[in-house]
């Protein structure tokens, strides 16, 4: 065979085979993001019930305690909360993750679930999808827990929540999960100031220092609410229209030298 003639068909065994190595480049994204949505959709089968889409690891029945739960959760938060907190029940269906212990949400496009622990949850507002990470012996109270936190982050939310001051925010999870009791029972002297809450960032909310400022600044919004509940709910009405000053209230409202500090340590002291 001539070096013409062998060049032609090597031309014509490779110009196919790099038609589609290229294609595959190109559409690589697209299709092993399909590929991962299909597989979720076969590992995680979708459960529609009345406001939410749940989706659980097939042959597990935990569904039905989850709905259960986040029913009865929006149910009591909107009666209790509604007029005060501004809380809704969802007027769109909400998705519900339950991720079991070894899913990597990666593969089905979940990256915001990427760093979840065992019975942690989270809300994506851009997919609007609770996502909560189960243990693989799954534990009643421990699940419930995570499923009232996540779903108040998902009902505040949908308040505005985003435009608020994160240790508001974070304050007000606790006010509606009803976690207050187990709070109060996990302190030991040891909260950020209310300085270091009013100049938080929400990154201080995750990470290491995360459950430390979750709790302060959920003890702080139970002794402003029970302390005096109607300069609170000026405040809160204020930040909802974006019209607040956190700092300058606290001055107002505890004019001694350290805006309240000693005030709600003696108001933490009192309810142990």
């Amino acid at each position: 065979m001539s070096d013409r003639r062998a060049t032609v068909k090597a031309g014509l065994l490779i110009g196919p085979l790099l038609v589609l190595v290229l294609t595959l480049h190109a559409w690589g994204d697209s299709l092993a993001g399909g590929f991962g949505r299909a597989v979720a959709g076969w590992q995680y089968p979708e459960r529609a019930h009345g406001s939410f889409r749940l989706r659980v690891p097939r042959r597990s029945d935990v569904d039905a305690l989850a709905v259960r739960t986040l029913d009865e959760f929006v149910a009591q938060a909107v009666s209790t909360h509604g007029a005060t907190l501004g809380v809704r029940a969802p007027a769109t269906p909400v998705d519900v993750v339950l991720l079991d212990a070894d899913t990597d949400p990666r593969r089905f496009g979940w990256n915001a679930a990427e760093d979840l622990k065992e019975n942690e949850g989270l809300f994506d507002a851009s997919r609007r999808t609770l996502f909560i990470r189960m243990e693989r012996k799954i534990q009643q109270e421990l699940l419930v827990a995570a499923l009232r936190r996540t779903a108040s982050r998902l009902l505040l939310s949908d308040a505005g929540s985003l435009r608020w001051s994160p240790w508001l925010t974070e304050g007000l999870i606790g006010r509606l999960d009803g976690s207050r009791s187990a709070d109060l029972r996990a302190w030991t002297g040891d909260l950020p100031s209310i300085e270091d809450l009013l100049t938080s960032r929400a990154i201080d909310y995750h990470g290491t220092q995360a459950a430390h400022y979750s709790r302060g600044a959920r003890l702080l919004v139970a002794f402003l609410m029970e302390s005096m509940p109607e300069d609170f709910a000026a405040f809160f009405q204020a930040e909802r229209k974006g019209n607040s000053a956190p700092r300058a209230w606290f001055s107002q409202h505890f004019p001694e030298p350290d805006r309240g500090e000693g005030r709600w340590r003696e108001w933490l002291h009192a309810q142990k």
